[in-house]
């Protein structure tokens, strides 16, 4: 994975030592991946690919605004975790810890390792299905060989190299590109739902819109954004400096990250948006609300019989890319409770506890293999477990990016702040909605 560049001293440890490997599998999942390929694959794994795909064959185009309005909301929210993180050289749960009562500080921690969890066992699930589908082996054993070949990536391989060969799994899901432009669309339509939003009081559509935003603006790419930024600070020339001393605006790797952050964000919302415009040309009316459609019939008016090995392509890739930062957000989030000096042993520390999260996740994507649990099924819901939980999460984002003993003087521009906050409200308001509708329909039984 990728690592810190070490300045080795005359008789330091060779970059092979455990330590060393250590090392790099902590900072893995913080390696700056940039806007490419790579983000697209980390940014859409295949809990989002099956979400998008339900939400077109379900409801075709009426989730669409999602992926247009949302993007402002979700540029201003990694542009302010990439600034916390820049002027105080720590990632969010670091900061957390430092400046909220332990009650909150707790509930983002058990928050990530439940969410994140569940994450991995399911894209690690997918990534056996899809392999599956290659090998005829049984799905528990490929289910186990994938969660290891991942943590094994994380340990031995620099993550920029590995990248560079994974991210051209990637390249299928342009496929769904290529499906609109050979079935029959109405551009009229989706240009209007694009912009203008479509909500029904239907308890089994708040869900849908959930697990879309939960999927759309999840908060461990903004936890790992924090933590590339943070990590890249220390990397730099330039010494540490107190906020008040220091303007980020005048940072050359925040203005970096700035068009970092507008690029890679348009390119995931794109994805997202081909993908349900796909499903909803090929799908929407052919498949009743609640019953899970094959994925690859998404692909099939391009690809033919040749749609399910494509689509297992892009599980498989974009599993291996999201998996770095899915365990290592959840280890730093625990690692942090510790409050653990920051060095070499912490590293190791953090490590360990990636790996064991991976581990974690990949036994319960196998008894989720075991029990027969389908698996657009799983996929959905653990978009929709990001969905429910993710509210709380920002808006102590949004908090400490105003807190003067974080940010000093240099809080975050008041657009930018506003926009988080119009986050926090729609994704607050569709939680609300989901439990009233919860229990108006518990009380009619």
């Amino acid at each position: 994975m990728h690592s810190v560049p070490e300045k080795r001293n005359p008789g330091s440890a060779p970059q092979n030592t455990p330590q060393a490997a250590a090392s790099r599998a902590a900072h893995s999942w913080a390696a700056d991946i940039g806007a490419g390929l790579t983000s697209l694959g980390s940014d859409n794994d295949p809990s989002g690919i099956a979400t998008y795909s339900l939400a077109g064959a379900w409801y075709g185009y009426d989730m669409l605004w999602t992926c247009v309005l949302t993007y402002p909301s979700m540029v201003a929210l990694q542009l302010v975790s990439s600034r916390v993180a820049a002027l105080t050289g720590k990632g969010l749960t670091a900061n957390m810890r430092a400046h909220y009562s332990p009650l909150f500080f707790y509930f983002a921690v058990v928050r990530f390792a439940i969410a994140n969890t569940l994450n991995i066992a399911v894209d690690v699930l997918a990534m056996a299905a899809a392999l599956q589908r290659f090998l005829h082996a049984p799905l528990g054993a490929l289910a186990i060989a994938c969660g290891g070949a991942s943590i094994a990536l994380q340990w031995f391989v620099p993550y920029p190299r590995y990248a560079s060969v994974l991210k051209w799994l990637i390249l299928p899901v342009f496929a769904y590109a290529g499906v609109t432009l050979i079935v029959d669309v109405p551009w009229h339509t989706v240009a209007l739902r694009s912009l203008v939003p479509r909500l029904e009081w239907r308890e089994d559509f708040i869900t849908m819109l959930m697990a879309v935003l939960g999927t759309t603006m999840s908060p461990y790419l903004l936890f790992s954004q924090a933590e590339q930024t943070a990590q890249q600070e220390k990397e730099g020339p330039r010494p540490q400096a107190s906020p008040a001393s220091r303007d980020p605006r005048s940072s050359a790797l925040l203005r970096h990250l700035r068009a970092q952050t507008l690029l890679r964000t348009a390119l995931s919302s794109g994805v997202a948006l081909l993908i349900i415009v796909a499903a909803s040309a090929t799908l929407h009316g052919t498949v009743p609300i609640g019953l899970n459609p094959p994925m690859a019939k998404v692909l099939e008016p391009l690809a033919g019989g040749y749609a399910g090995p494509l689509l297992g392509l892009a599980l498989i890739g974009s599993a291996l890319l999201a998996l770095p930062p899915l365990a290592g957000s959840a280890a730093q989030a625990v690692a942090s409770s510790f409050d653990w000096a920051h060095g070499e042993r912490r590293d190791i520390r953090i490590a360990r506890m990636l790996t064991g999260i991976a581990a974690l996740g990949t036994a319960l994507g196998v008894v989720l293999g075991a029990w027969h649990v389908d698996l657009v099924r799983a996929l959905y819901w653990s978009a929709i477990v990001n969905g429910m939980t993710m509210t709380p999460v920002l808006v102590l984002l949004v908090l400490l990016s105003a807190k003067s003993e974080v940010v000093g003087s240099m809080a975050a521009h008041w657009s930018l702040r506003a926009l988080c906050w119009l986050a926090v409200l729609v994704t607050g308001a569709v939680v609300v909605a989901h439990f009233v509708l919860e229990v108006a329909q518990w009380a009619a039984r």
